[in-house]
């Protein structure tokens, strides 16, 4: 028992035709090894490696969680269907060597869209087809009736087409809880179930296409940052050199310049990870933002203004609006907190 492979331990046992070639219970790992008892025997052996793990499976565990698979670099076609209609297909282009500076850039292009997309943000096909390369379930929505799942009317419709002619689709449905969506592939019944994290990389809207850019001010040619909120505004603003900061509006500290630097350096090529589902200013904090953030450039008239709404229901992101903007977007909580920082964080220790 203390080694895991007394009666009622995992038993393995494997045959060739009718005769039985291996009986024995795998029991515990101790280091790079795992101890083993062959049946009838009292000697515990240390067989080489893990092996536990290999046999220690329930049922769904000896199933095929796949949902698709390909290689990543074969994708050439990507298409995203909405349940509100909207749609997106892209294609693949591939630089010619010999046409000349004239040629098609490499990457991802829009050559379908139901909704303008001015300026493509690159990484969202990319993420997309990373996802559905090797997209796999963690368990199985057997039993799980249509208007639970949502896969009758899918929110979200993906297809890859890859080099070889063949298209792979996913359905994507209702969440299940918090954690996890159903998901199914084209031309299977299966119901799967995906872990929110591993499908959220593929369930983009055709308009979270369009490029998320919040701001972009290199962190040389910010002059000056300044932070409206209810408590604790300031205006941080560079002198002649590079760590020459002045803090104004709060009293009673002495700046640390080094951490003013820091946060000059978070507004270059800032983008959004999302847009909101809404634009309701309302419905996201906005209508009376917590914070607004002015930052301004050395080279006039560039700049940028960003309001901060709500946090999101799971916290993980703030609402953001880039002024004079009607969209709506998300930022990590993390990235936004960075560029409000509290009074205390400014202070020179």
């Amino acid at each position: 028992k203390e080694f895991e492979v007394g009666e009622g331990a995992l038993h393995v046992v494997a045959k060739k035709a009718d005769k039985v070639v291996a009986n024995l219970y795998v029991g515990k790992s101790l280091g790079s090894q795992t101890l083993v008892r062959l049946d009838g025997k009292d000697e515990v052996w240390q067989a080489k490696g893990s092996l536990k793990y290999k046999f220690d499976k329930d049922a769904a565990g000896w199933r095929d969680k796949a949902i698709t698979t390909f290689t990543e670099a074969d994708a050439n076609r990507l298409e995203v269907k909405a349940a509100d209609g909207s749609r997106v297909v892209m294609e693949k282009a591939t630089k010619d060597a010999d046409a000349g500076a004239d040629s098609a850039s490499e990457g991802w292009q829009v050559k379908e869209s139901s909704l303008p997309i001015t300026h493509l943000d690159k990484s969202v096909p990319e993420g997309i087809v990373s996802a559905l390369a090797s997209l796999r379930a963690n368990d199985f929505g057997d039993g799980a009736k249509p208007e639970e799942t949502g896969l009758a009317s899918p929110r979200l419709t993906v297809t890859v087409a890859t080099k070889d002619g063949k298209s792979h689709t996913v359905f994507v449905g209702n969440k299940k809880g918090d954690e996890d969506f159903y998901v199914k592939r084209e031309g299977s019944d299966q119901v799967f179930i995906a872990k929110k994290w591993n499908i959220e990389r593929a369930n983009k809207r055709p308009a979270d296409f369009r490029e998320k850019l919040l701001c972009n001010v290199p962190a040389g040619d910010v002059q000056s940052i300044a932070v409206a909120r209810k408590e604790d505004s300031f205006t941080l603003t560079r002198g002649a050199g590079s760590e020459d900061w002045k803090l104004a509006q709060l009293s009673g500290i002495e700046l640390d310049a080094t951490k003013a630097s820091s946060i000059a350096g978070y507004f270059a090529d800032w983008k959004g990870t999302a847009f909101a589902e809404s634009n309701a200013l309302a419905a996201a904090g906005l209508d009376k933002p917590t914070a607004t953030v002015n930052v301004r450039s050395k080279n006039k008239g560039v700049g940028c203004v960003l309001k901060i709404g709500a946090a999101t229901s799971d916290k993980a992101n703030y609402h953001v609006q880039v002024a004079g903007n009607p969209d709506v977007m998300l930022a990590p909580q993390w990235q936004v907190d960075r560029v409000l920082p509290k009074k205390d964080d400014l202070k020179k220790k």
